[in-house]
């Protein structure tokens, strides 16, 4: 059953009114003011409504939602590609380990952090000494040239 609200242009009362079914377009432009019986007019009026996810027997509690199924699609898109991703970290993470037992059978103590990831198969294995050095004299390297980099931004331009 429709609530429409008028406004009487006599006595500006502003009213709603009930129908108990769809009537005339013309019977709900104009109906009699409660008040002084005057002709008050239908006014347009923002629609009532709110999306709600009752929860389900079946599936329990659903999402917000905005009222479109793309927010569903894009969080069950979103979720699926974190799953994915997980299963990657934890095969690697599994791989580590792995590495790591067998190293330590060997008589080997290492460290996640002592593993190189090879490019080619993208199997783990101990970094060697001579390697080692070498990366840390990259870092070392990398990290002296942002800090120069750094301090040249923060010098006033020449000629101002």
């Amino acid at each position: 059953m429709p609530v429409y609200e008028f406004t009487c242009h006599s006595c500006g009362l502003r009213f709603d009114k009930l129908f108990r079914r769809m009537e005339s377009t013309d019977a709900l432009s104009e109906t009699p003011c409660s008040s002084c019986g005057e002709p008050a007019y239908r006014q347009v009026t923002a629609a009532a409504f709110k999306f709600s996810h009752a929860p389900s027997q079946v599936r329990g509690a659903a999402p917000p939602n905005t009222g479109t199924s793309d927010d569903w699609n894009y969080d069950k898109a979103i979720g699926r590609d974190a799953e994915q991703k997980w299963k990657v970290v934890e095969k690697r993470d599994a791989e580590k380990a792995r590495v790591i037992r067998q190293e330590r059978e060997n008589g080997v103590v290492l460290n996640k952090g002592q593993l190189v990831r090879s490019q080619e198969d993208g199997s783990y294995r101990a970094i060697t000494e001579p390697e080692r050095q070498v990366v840390n004299e990259r870092r070392t390297t990398a990290f002296q040239v942002a800090q120069a980099a750094k301090q040249q931004g923060k010098k006033p331009p020449e000629g101002g």
